[in-house]
């Protein structure tokens, strides 16, 4: 199905598992791997560090050493991935590609330039793909004014075909799968936000699946101190913010090294 029927922005048209990985590898390069890899092991490997660490942290750790396989007799590492990737990547992939692990709302986080976008754009085409079924992508902040249209003048020149609120809201609620692109973006007119919610809602009680993207995880998006969303004070949306299933545009092993030094 092209990108250009499912609303991906052209920037994103191209997207691909195969090429977000191949980017993912130049922006996470290999030395820069083997050396946190080294690093963990000797952590591992010191009596008095090892027993210091949390139990979950050392669990992980042991994990991701043991399926990167230290060669016997040199210090190479036989396959970098279980470190590299995302944490959460592997399960986001199975579930777009093959249709493994379901969940309702899919969170993907990371600062600018992270990839959490294409990352959204490459995983609605696998889905697309992979079920025949049409979806939609949606950039909030856009979304966001289009709604206010709606709200403030019926005949504004931004909404020249006089739509209401329940036509802007039909698409978004029917597509199979739906991607919110930058959702902790949404506008801070309390409408905008009733709304979202209210889709979240419907798309939930629907088992249709959302992936939303955001520049923090979701309980942190819906608690922050300026947050719209916290506004509603909706313990259902919290707690489904707190049960998605996330993906962390960083490399797990990364991300479990700078919790170690913090």
């Amino acid at each position: 199905m092209a990108g250009a029927s499912l609303g991906i922005p052209v920037r994103y048209g191209s997207a691909s598992f195969e090429s977000f990985w191949d980017w993912w590898k130049i922006q996470h390069p290999k030395d820069k791997l083997t050396s946190r890899l080294n690093h963990a092991q000797q952590v591992l490997e010191n009596e008095f560090t090892r027993e210091s660490l949390p139990e979950e942290l050392r669990g992980k750790l042991e994990l991701i050493l043991h399926k990167c396989g230290l060669r016997s007799g040199d210090s190479v590492w036989k396959d970098l991935k279980p470190a590299q990737e995302p944490l959460g990547y592997r399960t986001f992939f199975n579930w777009a590609r093959h249709g493994r692990d379901g969940a309702d709302l899919w969170w993907l986080d990371g600062p600018a330039g992270s990839g959490r976008s294409t990352l959204a754009a490459a995983a609605l085409k696998a889905c697309c793909e992979r079920t025949g079924q049409a979806g939609l992508f949606i950039s909030v902040r856009t979304f966001s004014q289009e709604l206010k249209d709606t709200y403030y003048d019926s005949r504004s020149f931004q909404n020249v075909d006089f739509q209401s609120e329940r036509d802007r809201m039909a698409p978004l609620l029917r597509a199979p799968f739906l991607v919110l692109d930058d959702l902790d973006r949404v506008d801070s007119d309390i409408r905008v936000v009733r709304a979202l919610a209210q889709l979240l809602d419907q798309r939930y009680a629907d088992e249709r699946p959302t992936l939303a993207t955001a520049s923090r995880w979701a309980e942190t998006t819906l608690r922050g101190e300026n947050s719209p969303f916290a506004r509603l004070e909706d313990p259902s949306l919290l707690h489904r913010f707190a049960q998605a299933r996330r993906v962390e545009l960083r490399p797990i092993l990364i991300r479990l090294m700078e919790s170690l030094d913090g």
